[in-house]
């Protein structure tokens, strides 16, 4: 489990405290410092632009950093850490097997989580001045460093493990760097909508295997790569690491889909927002003048930078671009400065008090499908925790469909209720790149143990414990599974019977599947 999961689990977000206050603000800075450096670059950004896109007060600046260029060694500190974490280890835990090992490296390295427009031309920023301040030239200096050691000795290991003795591991591994970097900068100068990751992934696997001949290949199935498995089958390993596969999930069953955003009551007042993570697309819903909500993509119309960062907080007039001098009402209309026009609603519906929004699309069904939504009448919501779990998504679905439980409710693709008398926990997984994924957990405590106290109070907090303690073995035996399935030389087969449920949602997985394009033909 990563240490932020791990962390976020051991004091779940409904406890609260300073200190986690403390920790969200400082996080909503440096993410707002990573969105203004993206738009001005290190000299051109100023404490004043940071404020204003993380919605903050200037004062509250010098409480966590004692000067701009403390705010952005932090933010790049913050950056070369998620680097780390996201690629250099995972990767580095598969070191054995070394295909393996390079194929996930291409895949995160060319992820959206690592490698957006915004992240990537922050990188270029501090490089650019690196000569001038030795803290960046150490700090990039030393993700670059660590990135080549690795590739390097990835490339001597399958240098050995195929015999090429013949080839220099230093000139391949330069020669995939170069091509990441090259791929990289190209992904700096577009709008997400406009890359194409998966062509990406591609050219940088047809280096490796000009390189190497023979690996580096997709598995082939009897006639296509995609051939899907027996109805309510086991998914094939490859099911769970393939971004060509990831691609359709996302268009076909997750931006079809509701999510959920959050409660009625994080939405008193008329400026009130929420945002959150609709499979890729960012959504912002406000509260409108008159009471009524409205929701938008949370996306700037000039260039595609979040115009809000924090999950939820208070607008007192309007919606503001201060990059962009852009001012929007409450409900989405330009009123001031120029830009293509107003801001792109989105969908939204409610069921009880939950508030849901989708992007739409083929597919897209008409009302928030069936479940107790009468018994969520009186929850009130006690905390929200992103958990970041290095394990594909699809493998969180199977294990919570595999053993149902008569008080958790799946709502397809990927929403799990767990309702009791005490309150409810629901978990919303999205996929962040192929083989990871967030769990969006929000807590919410039922309006009688709220104020219970005593032995009511104590049931309550058991069962906070008890879910959370839960959720962390799902989490473990996820991403377990995941390394098991990186590692395996041949898939399992089912072991017993499978549910219905399960059966159904491994049959759209497999639809999608079978739709891949056709496998290039094994070489004899």
């Amino acid at each position: 489990m990563s240490q932020r999961a791990s962390r976020a689990l051991a004091e779940p977000a409904a406890n609260g405290g300073g200190s986690r206050i403390r920790q969200r603000q400082r996080q909503r800075l440096i993410d707002a410092c990573i969105s203004a450096l993206h738009l001005y670059g290190p000299s051109r950004t100023t404490v004043e632009k940071v404020v204003a896109l993380a919605d903050l007060s200037p004062g509250i600046v010098r409480f966590y950093f004692e000067s701009k260029a403390a705010m952005l060694v932090a933010s790049l500190e913050y950056l070369a850490a998620e680097f780390e974490e996201r690629v250099l280890l995972p990767v580095a835990r598969m070191k054995d097997s070394p295909v393996q090992a390079l194929r996930l490296l291409v895949e995160l390295y060319l992820g959206a989580d690592i490698a957006s427009p915004r992240k990537v031309s922050v990188w270029y920023a501090f490089w650019g001045e690196a000569s001038a301040r030795q803290e960046y030239q150490d700090i990039c200096g030393k993700k670059d460093d660590e990135f080549a050691v690795l590739v390097l000795e990835l490339v001597e290991r399958l240098i050995a493990a195929t015999g090429a003795t013949h080839l220099d591991a230093d000139a391949v591994a330069l020669g995939l760097i170069g091509v990441l970097e090259v791929l990289w900068q190209t992904f700096a100068f577009q709008s997400e909508a406009n890359i194409d990751r998966a062509a990406a992934v591609e050219r940088s696997l047809q280096y490796l295997r000009s390189v190497f001949p023979g690996e580096f290949r997709a598995p082939a199935g009897p006639q296509r790569q995609g051939a899907a498995p027996p109805a309510g089958g086991r998914l094939p390993a490859r099911a769970y690491a393939d971004p060509t596969l990831l691609a359709a999930e996302r268009e076909q069953l997750l931006r079809p889909a509701w999510q959920l955003l959050g409660h009625e009551a994080e939405l008193r007042a008329a400026g009130d927002f929420l945002t959150g993570d609709l499979a890729g697309e960012r959504a912002l819903v406000v509260r409108g003048e008159r009471g009524r909500l409205y929701v938008f993509r949370n996306t700037c119309r000039r260039r595609p930078h979040a115009l809000l960062a924090p999950r939820k907080g208070h607008l007192r007039s309007a919606i503001h671009c201060a990059s962009h001098s852009l001012t929007y009402s409450f409900d989405g209309r330009l009123v001031a400065g120029a830009t293509p026009g107003d801001l792109t609603p989105l969908e939204i519906q409610r069921a009880g008090p939950l508030i849901f929004a989708r992007a739409g699309g083929a597919g897209a069904a008409a009302g928030i499908a069936d479940a107790p939504w009468k018994e969520l009448a009186t929850i009130l919501p006690r905390g929200v925790a992103d958990l970041e779990v290095g394990a594909d998504w699809k493998l969180l679905v199977e294990q919570w469909l595999e053993s149902p439980q008569p008080q958790q409710h799946f709502i397809a693709p990927n929403l799990l209720l767990d309702i009791r008398p005490e309150g409810a926990l629901i978990l919303q997984v999205c996929p962040l790149a192929p083989g990871r994924s967030r769990i969006r957990r929000f807590d919410f405590v039922a309006r009688e143990a709220a104020a219970a106290k005593g032995r009511g109070r104590s049931r309550r907090d058991a069962w906070q414990r008890r879910a959370t303690a839960w959720l962390r073995q799902q989490i473990e035996l996820a991403e377990s599974t995941q390394a098991g399935l990186a590692a395996a030389a041949e898939e399992a087969a089912e072991s017993g019977p499978v549910v219905p449920a399960l059966a159904q949602f491994r049959e759209s997985i497999a639809a999608l599947v079978h739709a891949l394009p056709a496998a290039e033909p094994a070489r004899s």
